[in-house]
């Protein structure tokens, strides 16, 4: 049965932080808030633990997850993209509502990318989530807590809705404010393209990036 936990996003209880992370060491997924809509994640080099995701949600094989990170340095072995872009939209929008799609690292695990040579990357802006990163040690795997081609939940009772016992933690922070999911830009295309437009105003992004181009 599916654990829910009310827990504080702004000062978390640390004891629900080191319950997460125990769940992630242990190769299951978890159900989280973030700064867009609620998120399901798990350890992004446990082979096993992504291809849950895949089974829970009822996910397109072909469709990779993305990676949440808590500390722009973990960057340097997901890829080794070191372009002034990459660095540039980090400094900005990292942690923010951004996902910034790479080239991943020849060692980067390809279950996760769905055995493509990109990776996308973001850092939320929600205590929470970071916290419990920081404290496992390692980015995590990650999509939306829906089922495919459902709308994203707007909160923990609608994650527990979609996916039932079907992950091992809710973490209930309360509704997301706007339930827009992040922007993704592709920075391996010369210019960079917007894959998805969300909550990251277009407008913003392309400010930013007409200052280095």
């Amino acid at each position: 049965m599916t654990t829910v936990l009310k827990v504080d996003t702004n000062n978390p209880n640390p004891q629900d932080i080191e319950k997460a992370v125990d769940i992630l060491k242990k190769g299951g997924i978890i159900a989280f808030p973030t700064d867009t809509v609620y998120g399901i994640g798990a350890d992004y080099s446990n082979k096993r633990a992504v291809e849950r995701i895949f089974e829970i949600k009822d996910r397109d094989s072909r469709k990779p997850l993305q990676v949440l990170i808590a500390d722009k340095n973990d960057l340097n072995f997901i890829t080794k993209d070191q372009s002034h872009i990459l660095h540039r939209l980090a400094d900005r929008f990292m942690p923010g509502p951004l996902t910034i799609v790479i080239i991943a690292s020849k060692d980067f695990p390809r279950w996760v990318t769905c055995g493509l040579d990109t990776v996308g990357v973001r850092m939320p802006a929600n205590a929470l989530t970071l916290r419990i990163i920081k404290t496992f040690g390692k980015p995590i795997s990650a999509t939306s807590a829906n089922l495919s081609g459902r709308p994203d939940p707007k909160d923990a009772q609608e994650v527990l809705e979609y996916l039932g016992d079907k992950i091992d933690l809710i973490l209930d922070g309360g509704p997301t404010i706007d339930n827009v999911p992040s922007t993704v830009i592709d920075i391996t295309v010369n210019p960079p393209k917007i894959l998805r437009y969300g909550a990251l105003s277009e407008e913003e992004l392309r400010k930013e990036l007409e200052k280095w181009l």
